[in-house]
């Protein structure tokens, strides 16, 4: 299944053709879009807890309301933890010495609403995302790798704003988000119980 990862490629692609050729202070005040890179941080994960900038968020909505969005959102992240060797105990009788290098890979994807306060060149707002999350988790050691995938169910609120700094022309988009999924993992002698992360987006805004 880890053709999965490339579906980010299609908010992509539909994004990019659905940019009108004409704008005001921003390109569409009925629609938004943001393209970010993201950086994020596990909390509570025994198997990768390392902070990761090697992940990216795409999402698009139309205002239904003049300050209230639904839409849909797709992101990946990858998150990479070495172990230095040490001794796992795999059963009663049998024991594995080994180093480690652990990779956690997300990709949630879903609906969003967003409710912006003001629509003016500098746009904050508050807004939750809720959808489904894909997630592999890989252990590497010597020339094996052991990997489990799972499908859980995300919730993540954020906060952020959009700023458009010129007419007629793109922005930039920043936010701070909380993730949670359902997923469970149990691979070697690691067992995660649900997501959490949180972390920071920074990219463009159509």
């Amino acid at each position: 299944m880890k053709s999965i990862r490339y579906l980010f490629l299609i908010p992509l692609f539909a994004m990019t053709a659905l940019i009108p050729s004409t704008s005001k202070a921003q390109i569409s005040l009925d629609s938004y879009y943001n393209i970010d890179w993201q950086f994020n941080i596990p909390l509570s994960n025994s198997f990768s807890n390392k902070a990761s900038g090697w992940g990216m968020n795409f999402e698009g909505g139309y205002y239904v309301h003049r300050n209230v969005a639904i839409g849909a959102f797709v992101s990946f992240h990858t998150n990479n933890e070495y172990f230095p060797r040490e001794t796992l105990h795999l059963s009663p009788t049998l024991s594995l010495n080994t180093d480690q290098q652990h990779q956690m890979f997300t990709l949630p994807f879903g609906a969003l609403v967003r409710y912006r306060f003001i629509e003016s060149d500098i746009q904050p707002y508050v807004g939750l995302k809720l959808g489904a999350c894909y997630s592999e988790f890989n252990d590497y050691y010597y020339i094996f790798m052991k990997g489990q995938d799972r499908w859980g169910f995300i919730v993540s609120p954020e906060v952020g704003f959009n700023w458009y700094p010129w007419a007629n022309s793109i922005g930039f988009h920043l936010a701070i988000y909380y993730n949670y999924a359902t997923n469970k993992h149990e691979v070697m002698t690691y067992s995660q119980n649900g997501l959490n992360n949180i972390g920071f987006r920074v990219g463009l805004a159509f």
